[in-house]
C-alpha cells in the first residue's frame, strides 16, 4: 500500500537551522485549506484505485491547526483516497501548541501517532536552537500524550556548540522517561541560507567537529540500542512495533503522494514536486490546476543508486527488490564490493539483504560513493 503526506506550511516563527518551507502568515489558514481541499479532489480519481495505508501531516508545524480543521482534513482525505482503517496517522507537533484536552482532541479527529520536535531537553540549548517551548513544557506534554497513546516519536538533536555527552544522554533519558517508544536522532546541521548559518561566518566557533560529531554518533546509537530500541534507520530508532510506517516508505521505494506546498512525491515510477511557493501553490488551484513541477521519470542508472543509496542507509539492500527494480542480480554484479563491506565489519548479509552495521551506518554515504 502506499502513503500520503501533506505539507502544512505555516509556523509561527522560523527556528534558526531550519531551511524547511513555510510562512508564518497563519491568518491565511481557511485559504490554504480550501487549496488543499481542490488538490485532493483533482486528484482522487487519478489514484481511485490505490490504497493507503499512512498518512502524514509534517510541515511547517501542523499543530497551528486546530484538531476540528485536522479532522475536516483527514475526513476530506478519506472521503477522496482509499485509506486503510488500520492507517497510521502521523502528525508532527510542536509542544508549545498544546493545552490540557488537546491532545484527546486530536485523537478524535483521527491522529493516531504523534511525532514531537522538541530537540532538546535543556534549556540553554532549546535557547541556541530558538525553540520556543521549555524542556518541562515538552516533558509534561509528552507524559500527557503517552497517558493516551503509546506511538509517540520525539526529535533530539546533537552535536550542538559545547554540548557534553551527558547532556545528550539527559535528553535521551527525558524522551524515554516521558513516554517515547520512537525516537529520531539527528546531528545539527548548517543549511545554507538559515540564520544558525549565517552565524558561522562571524563566528567558526559554532562549527561542530567532525570527530567529536562522530563520537556523538556512536554513543547515541549504543544508549538507545541498549535501551531496547532497535537501530532501523541512521538517525530513527523504535521500540518493537513502533517503526514510522509512514518513512518506511521513502526507504524501500515505496509509493507516496505529497499535496501541500514544497511536498515531494513518488509514484508510477515517477517523482516530482509541487512548487515551493504558497502564492504559487494557492493561485494554481484556484485555477484548478495542480501546482506540480519537475515530474521526471528516473533512469535505471539513477534508480539503482537511489535504491543502494536508501537501502544502506535504512534495513539494507533487499536482493529481490533490486532485482525487479533494475534485471540485475546483486550479489553476482556487487559481489567484490559485497564481500569487501562484510570483511571489513561495515556490512553483513541477513535474510536476503546486504545491511550495514553500526560502524557501517556511520559513513553510509562514503560507502555508497566509493563501492557503488
Amino acid at each position: 500500500m502506499s502513503g500520503l503526506y501533506i505539507h502544512i506550511p505555516f509556523c509561527r516563527k522560523r527556528c534558526n537551522y531550519c531551511d524547511f518551507f513555510f510562512i508564518t502568515n497563519t491568518k491565511r489558514k481557511t485559504e490554504f485549506l480550501n487549496a488543499l481541499s481542490a488538490e485532493i479532489s483533482l486528484l482522487s480519481d487519478q489514484y481511485s484505485l490505490e490504497k493507503f495505508d499512512t498518512v502524514f501531516l509534517g510541515g511547517g508545524t501542523p499543530t497551528v491547526l486546530t484538531s476540528d480543521e485536522i479532522s475536516d482534513v483527514i475526513k476530506t482525505l478519506r472521503d477522496n483516497f482509499n485509506i486503510d482503517h488500520n492507517s497510521e496517522i502521523t502528525m508532527e507537533s510542536n509542544p508549545e501548541d498544546f493545552t490540557d484536552g488537546s491532545i484527546e482532541n486530536y485523537l478524535r479527529a483521527g491522529i493516531n501517532r504523534f511525532s514531537f520536535g522538541v530537540q532538546s531537553f535543556i534549556d540553554s540549548e532549546l535557547k541556541f536552537l530558538t525553540r520556543q517551548h521549555t524542556a518541562e513544557m515538552a516533558e509534561h506534554v509528552i507524559r500527557n500524550a503517552s497517558g493516551l497513546t503509546k506511538n509517540i516519536s520525539v526529535d533530539i538533536i546533537y552535536s550542538l556548540p559545547s554540548q557534553t555527552d551527558e547532556d545528550v544522554n539527559c535528553s535521551i533519558s527525558k524522551a524515554i522517561e516521558s513516554g517515547a517508544n520512537h525516537i529520531s536522532a539527528y546531528s545539527l546541521t548548517y543549511e545554507k541560507g538559515t540564520s544558525l548559518y549565517k552565524s558561522t561566518e562571524n563566528d567558526p566557533g559554532l562549527l561542530k567537529d567532525p570527530v567529536r560529531d562522530s563520537e556523538f554518533y556512536f554513543k547515541v546509537s549504543e544508549r538507545l540500542c541498549a535501551e531496547g530500541f532497535e537501530h532501523y534507520e541512521i538517525s530513527n530508532f523504535a521500540r518493537p512495533g513502533y517503526k514510522s510506517r509512514h518513512n518506511m516508505k521513502y526507504w524501500t521505494y515505496e509509493n507516496y503522494l505529497g499535496l501541500g506546498p514544497s511536498s515531494h512525491s513518488f509514484f508510477f515510477k515517477k517523482r516530482w514536486n509541487n512548487v515551493r511557493s504558497y502564492s504559487g501553490y494557492v493561485n494554481s488551484l484556484t485555477e484548478k490546476i495542480l501546482p506540480v513541477e519537475n515530474l521526471y521519470e528516473p533512469d535505471t542508472d539513477y534508480v539503482k543508486l537511489e535504491y543502494i543509496m536508501l537501502g544502506l542507509r535504512s534495513e539494507g539492500i533487499n536482493f529481490e527488490t533490486y532485482r525487479k527494480l533494475t534485471g540485475e542480480d546483486f550479489e553476482t554484479k556487487y559481489k567484490a564490493p559485497a564481500e569487501e563491506l562484510c570483511s571489513a565489519g561495515l556490512a553483513f548479509k541477513c535474510d536476503g539483504k546486504l545491511k550495514l552495521t553500526e560502524k557501517g551506518y556511520s559513513i553510509a554515504d562514503e560507502i555508497t560513493a566509493r563501492y557503488f
